[in-house]
């Protein structure tokens, strides 16, 4: 049996009744932010739900960005000049940046019960970790794809929806 909000063990009870009972709610709100200049739309939708949702259950709301590494070729085989350190300054300098603009945006928002986070690491796996560490029941994420499967859905978002053992609830970006 899968862990969350609602046991979804095969059963013999009658599909009507199923669903015509009230689902639990929410206890816990998870929006997987991008502060990327082309995903503000698709983060101002995002945010607009989970509020919506947080204020109707109740819950409690966390907001994580993830920063990933830079990658820097192996000075060994690459002709190329490049001082790794510079990698991590900057990594460093885009870490410290979104901490910051994660601060003034939980400091914005109008609900008391906000946590927020900026983590390293890939989007998919900070957001999957992070919601199954703290018991998140819902992931609330953007969609703002370009190209082939990712512009129906985002890569990201498709795999966190793949991947992520609660529920997924992915804000479709109007184009």
């Amino acid at each position: 049996m899968r862990e969350g909000r609602e046991d979804v063990s095969p059963t013999t009870e009658d599909p009507v009744e199923l669903a015509n009972r009230k689902p639990d709610p929410y206890r816990h709100i998870l929006v997987a932010l991008d502060f990327t200049p082309h995903s503000s739309h698709a983060l101002a939708l995002a945010l607009a739900r989970a509020l919506e949702l947080v204020r109707l259950h109740d819950s409690k709301l966390s907001l994580i960005h993830a920063v990933e590494n830079s990658f820097y070729p192996d000075l060994g085989y690459d002709p190329l000049m490049i001082d790794p350190g510079e990698f991590a300054e900057l990594d460093q300098q885009i870490h410290d940046q979104a901490v910051l603009r994660m601060e003034q945006l939980a400091k914005s928002l109008d609900y008391a019960d906000v946590q927020h986070d900026v983590l390293w690491g890939t989007p998919k796996s900070a957001v999957l970790s992070y919601a199954e560490a703290q018991k998140v029941d819902l992931i609330v994420v953007g969609s703002h794809g370009r190209h082939g499967i990712a512009k129906l859905l985002g890569s990201t978002a498709v795999a966190i929806v793949h991947s992520a053992r609660c529920d997924v609830f992915v804000v479709r970006l109007a184009e």
